[in-house]
């Protein structure tokens, strides 16, 4: 049989063909599904969502289940570039794979042409092997007309493609203004009423200028990241790599106090204003706000795709713009030249400023979604140019809108009217403009106020999540020598142990494996044969520094073979894995899904995890009640609390001080840097003007002496977390040696040396199977990375106080991989090594003498 005759007419008519193409099949929707999940809009700090959704795909695939997000056929022709490798080079074979495909979706011959090219159905070999197979041509798997919601789904899909597809500047724009659209918009005109619109647009201008300068130094600092560059699009872990375990924390607490505030402002606002157009108690409608939530939340995505991100700013954009044509029909002279400044006359009137700055504040929350924008931007523009320029642009579109929607609501509605106002603009709107403001209203309160809605409880429910880990119980299956199960505790990555699990094979019928335990510097390997059940405190006694951390661990075997082994992982670590899958579905994970009452108190477990990590909104919808009870909420007043406690930290003070850091610890220099954000007077004086709002607000703005407490408190965190990251080196040089591979999968790769995005120059001794090359230099093409042994550089650090050493590559499904390599590092007195595989690529380590000895080891080629 020819290496094209994997498939015979009798295996067809035997049924073997149809599961080899259904695994395949499998594989391609499996492969599709995690690309979609991985491609939305995620609201998240860290990556602690998105390695529990991995996990999910991960156990999926080792049970043979249908992957969490099942795709559609539009989502298979859209990323078929994506999953054809998973396509072997046989004509038969494609074949088999078109008749499933033709078997389960519905499709045109003109719908798919990216599935066509993959699978070569256009060739004569492939439309030979089909009609040989099934007895009929291969046209047949097409459909001749496509039912009415099947056209409306590829008309949907071309129009995501198009919008996603734009030039990298509009789109940056498109979704800085998508993700920065605030739900302060309908509180501005209340919380300006007392100074009128004129000086309200002067202040705006102010501080969307400020804004603007801050999210130029937020865009900077991502565009100077490599995690960012390359796949790892989370700001907390952005925070710990550049201001470390300090810098992260406050910026968690921060985001916790703004989405809390957050959410119970969009409470108030949505029920306030369903009350006032249903004459349903506002009450009621939170209870049943927070049941909706609940339902939401409860699915396995609440995620969304840029387009419907986009398209539905657009909505809330075009309504807002109809609403304010509509004002300025009504506008009065009067109304538009009224001016009440706080301190006119001499008299200093502090309650005036209370809303009027918290609520400017909160105009500008898109900071931390610069993070989204850059996974879609960095890999179209490398430079960074397009998301520094585009994320500028969208602040300052946004900076437009809100001094328009001022001038025309603040025109055409008396001052008095607004004043006391408790729930958001639309009532007073209404009142003085006519009953088309409810039926627009109701429409932008949903979406804008809904949206935001379900963005704050989306980030609330994953930060309570990442604060109380559980202990997942996912059921993986391990190849032999050819996949490894890292585990870690959770903390700072560079300190805590990591530990890496591989299946050996059977010895004796039972199953072995190899444990690689990376602590303190040291590796150490050890083997082990476990027979049903294994606890890694059995290592405790030989292996003491595990025993410091949470490195609790419980294997059980599931089955096991001499190819791959099936286990149950239970740990509280953090899961990855690392190499090949191997997809099967066996009788003793069949039978272990059977078993109902397991099945009922793993369910029960997972949900009890979930009703411990909606504490927060339930808190929120408690607090609700409670204003609405005693007649004390007001929409605006939270959305003053919150921008001054979240705000200031998450938009002013720490986008400086990401940026400060970047610029000496990125890996990587921005094809555009504003030569403002570079001179020192600009980031005391960000940093002071924020820091001062605070204290400000704290002693003499704000009389409730819970609110001063709160603003005394965060101001005098952030400035002491300052200085203990100034204390521990935040600020402080670092030298990054990384490996990497060019953009594009097969590329080549190349060694380079840079600090602070800088190259820098360093003697090189690169050792091949031939013999040794000797380089002086930052950057080192490596022209063939299977025969390179070892890579030897020797750097001078009188200035860096820190060293990464980062390897990683693309694989063949343009995901970054580490690179597996062994570093030895000599530093002072110090040696330590370094397992790259386990450790996910990266070492970061501190340096503590003038000259720096490191070796990059790399394994020879296995011949298995």
């Amino acid at each position: 049989m020819s290496s094209d005759e994997l498939i015979s007419r009798e295996e067809v008519l035997e049924g073997f063909p149809a599961k080899r193409a259904n695994t395949l099949l499998f594989l391609i929707e499996s492969r599709t599904a995690q690309i979609v999940a991985r491609s939305r809009v995620e609201f998240s700090l860290t990556s602690q969502a998105a390695n529990e959704r991995d996990l999910a795909f991960l156990e999926a695939f080792a049970l043979g289940n249908a992957p969490p997000l099942h795709p559609t056929i539009q989502q298979l022709e859209r990323y078929a570039n994506q999953w054809q490798p998973l396509v072997p080079e046989n004509s038969k074979l494609k074949a088999a794979i078109a008749h499933a495909l033709g078997e389960k979706y519905t499709f045109t011959y003109q719908c798919v042409p990216n599935i066509r090219a993959s699978l070569c159905l256009d060739d004569k070999a492939v439309q030979v092997a089909f009609s040989r197979l099934y007895r009929r041509q291969l046209a047949r798997i097409f459909a001749s007309k496509l039912p009415l919601i099947e056209q409306w789904r590829w008309k949907w899909t071309a129009t995501q493609e198009r919008i996603e597809s734009l030039p990298p500047f509009w789109l940056a724009s498109l979704i800085t203004v998508a993700l920065g659209l605030p739900q302060a918009f309908l509180a501005l005109p209340i919380a300006v009423a007392d100074i009128g619109p004129l000086a309200t647009v002067g202040f705006v201008v102010i501080i969307g200028t400020i804004n603007i300068l801050t999210m130029a130094c937020m865009a900077e600092a991502v565009g100077r990241s490599g995690d960012f560059r390359y796949g790892n699009p989370f700001i907390k872990q952005l925070a710990a790599n550049y201001l470390g375990n300090a810098g992260s924390f406050i910026l968690s607490l921060a985001v916790a106090i703004r989405v809390f505030l957050i959410a119970l402002a969009c409470y108030i606002g949505l029920s306030a204003t369903m009350a006032n157009f249903t004459h349903i108690p506002a009450a009621l409608w939170a209870v049943l706000l927070f049941w909706a939530g609940l339902y939401l939340l409860s699915r396995p995505s609440l995620n969304f795709t840029v387009a419907v991100m986009v398209l539905l700013a657009a909505i809330n954009v075009s309504l807002l713009l109809v609403l304010s044509l509509l004002a300025f029909r009504h506008v009065q002279l009067e109304n538009l030249l009224y001016i009440n400044l706080p301190f006119l006359n001499g008299h200093f009137q502090p309650w005036m400023l209370e809303r009027i700055l918290g609520v400017s504040l909160m105009l500008y929350f898109g900071h931390v979604y610069v993070g989204e924008c850059a996974k879609l931007i960095l890999p179209r523009d490398p430079s960074a140019s397009s998301l520094i320029w585009g994320s500028v642009a969208g602040t300052g579109f946004l900076t437009i809108l809100f001094c328009i929607w001022v001038l025309a609501v603040n025109g055409a509605v008396p001052p008095q009217l607004l004043a006391g106002q408790s729930g958001t603009i639309l009532e007073p709107l209404a009142q003085q403009v006519g009953s088309i403001v409810p039926v627009l209203g109701a429409v932008l309160v949903t979406l804008l106020l809904g949206m935001a809605w379900l963005r704050s409880s989306s980030l609330l429910l994953n930060l309570t999540r990442e604060w109380l880990p559980s202990r997942p119980h996912p059921v993986l299956m391990l190849p032999r020598h050819q996949g490894t199960l890292i585990l870690h505790p959770r903390g700072n990555p560079s300190r805590v142990p990591h530990i890496g699990i591989t299946y050996l094979g059977l010895e004796k019928n039972q199953p072995k494996f190899r444990l690689d335990i990376q602590s303190s510097g040291n590796i150490h390997q050890v083997e082990i044969t476990v027979i049903k059940h294994w606890e890694i405190k059995q290592l405790f006694e030989q292996f003491p520094d595990l025993h410091k951390w949470d490195t609790r661990l419980t294997l059980e075997i599931q089955s096991a073979n001499q190819d791959s082994a099936c286990l149950q992982v239970t740990s509280p670590m953090v899961l990855a894995y690392e190499g090949k899958l191997k997809p099967e579905v066996n009788n003793a994970v069949r039978e272990r899904e059977s078993q109902t009452m397991r099945q009922f108190w793993t369910t029960w477990l997972r949900k009890r995890h979930f009703f411990l990590s909606i504490t927060p909104l339930v808190l929120v919808l408690l607090l609700t009640e409670w204003l609405f009870l005693t007649d004390i909420q007001s929409f605006t007043g939270v959305l003053a609390f919150a921008g001054v406690l979240g705000n200031t930290l998450v938009g002013g003070i720490f986008p400086v001080l990401l940026l400060v850091s970047s610029r000496q610890k990125g890996e990587l220099m921005p094809g555009v840097v504003f030569q403002i954000l570079n001179h020192p007077f600009f980031s005391i004086s960000i940093y002071s003007l924020f820091l001062a709002i605070l204290f400000v607000h704290g002693l003499f703005i704000w009389e409730n002496s819970l609110a001063r407490i709160g603003a005394l408190c965060i101001a005098g965190v952030s400035l002491g977390a300052t200085l203990v990251m100034q204390r521990c080196g935040a600020f402080a040089s670092r030298v990054v040696v990384e490996l990497r591979e060019d953009r594009h999968p097969g590329g080549q790769f190349v060694f380079t040396i840079t600090t602070g995005g800088q190259p820098k120059i360093a003697e090189v001794r690169l050792g091949y199977d031939s013999g040794e090359e000797l380089y002086q230099a930052a950057t080192v093409e490596i022209p063939s990375l299977e025969s390179l042994r070892y890579a030897i550089f020797r750097l001078p650090t009188h200035q860096e106080k820190e060293l990464r050493v980062w390897a990683h590559k693309n694989n063949s499904s343009g995901d970054l991989k580490s690179l597996p390599a062994l570093v030895e590092i000599e530093n002072g007195n110090k040696n330590m090594q370094f397992d790259l595989k386990l450790s996910g690529g990266r070492v970061l380590l501190p340096l503590i003498s003038n000259a720096c000895r490191l070796k990059i080891a790399f394994p020879e080629p296995s011949s298995s």
